[in-house]
């Protein structure tokens, strides 16, 4: 009796075990299995211009990326709401830039904090010089936390034609710190033989800039941490003019982000984005892709759910 209790007790042990071990692949398999919401596919479609140069294999990839993505990453918000919206941009934002990498995890992101306007950043010790940024990203411990203003994160979609998006900049200095530092050189996922040129060409690309001979961003040049992120703004913003303006510069990034987006971006997003629609109809055609409307397809199912 002793010696069953005993193999019993370690096989509950090993079960036990093996449960703890593989509590994030069951959890994940469960996200994945899910129906990705229809609403968050017309903010897709609405909203998000790099959504819509995929191929419809890759559309349904980026979804469950955006899908894993918001089950696992806390988003709170300052005297805010953290609705749909929010949400998916914020996804958005982490997502696309990865969007190239295989089983790549933001472990060292902890929270993303949404404010309501722009954010106060302390200079000194004494609290006495102060400066307003809308974004930003906080070091805390092994973590680190994305602070993103809400209108300029909308604002980072809406408008593709400026080069700018604050919610790709700051997870641009997240994935920049995945090798432990903030410096503009993302070794943890750059080919070691890029490591030399990259600097060099930073370098040279920082000096035009302070020069004013360049069309990147001035913040850019603040230090190589900024250029970094401002250059992966205008990288998945303006792709086409980067590579004609910037070749190399534009030819090095396709190898950091394993991504080379300028083949994919000969679309007219202003006819193809409605950031500033109505909601969604019940007798628009479903977003979902069925061809039937709305009020016939998922409407449906999003009744059935919420009673």
């Amino acid at each position: 009796m002793g010696y069953l209790f005993f193999i019993a007790l370690v096989a509950g042990m090993l079960l036990l075990f093996y449960r703890w071990a593989t509590r994030k692949q069951r959890r994940r398999k469960q996200v994945l299995a899910q129906d990705f919401p229809v609403e968050w596919r017309k903010i897709l479609k609405d909203r998000i211009g790099f959504y819509h140069t995929l191929k419809e294999e890759d559309q349904r990839r980026f979804e469950k990326m955006l899908q894993l993505f918001l089950s696992e990453k806390r988003i709170t918000g300052i005297q805010t709401e953290i609705d749909d919206l929010t949400k998916v941009l914020v996804g958005c934002s982490a997502i696309i830039p990865i969007f190239g990498f295989r089983d790549w995890e933001y472990q060292n992101l902890g929270e993303v904090i949404v404010f309501p306007g722009s954010i106060k950043r302390y200079q000194d010790k004494d609290n006495e010089a102060v400066t307003e940024v809308l974004g930003r990203v906080n070091p805390f411990q092994n973590d680190h936390y994305v602070t993103l203003s809400k209108p300029a994160l909308e604002q980072g979609f809406n408008d593709m034609a400026d080069r700018k998006n604050v919610g790709i900049h700051e997870f641009a200095h997240i994935l920049d710190q995945a090798d432990g530092e903030i410096d503009g050189i993302p070794e943890a996922y750059m080919p070691d033989e890029l490591v030399k040129p990259w600097k060099e060409l930073m370098y040279r690309k920082i000096k035009a800039i302070k020069q004013g001979e360049s069309d990147i961003n001035p913040y850019g040049a603040t230090s190589e941490a900024e250029f970094f992120a401002v250059v992966t703004e205008y990288f998945f913003e303006k792709p086409g003019q980067l590579a004609e303006n910037h070749p190399r510069l534009y030819e090095m990034l396709t190898k950091v982000f394993s991504q080379n987006p300028k083949r994919r971006f000969r679309l007219n997003f202003r006819s193809l984005l409605n950031p500033y629609g109505k909601r969604l109809g019940r007798n628009e055609p479903c977003p979902c892709g069925s061809g039937d409307k709305y009020k016939n397809c998922c409407w449906l199912k999003k009744g059935a759910a919420a009673s």
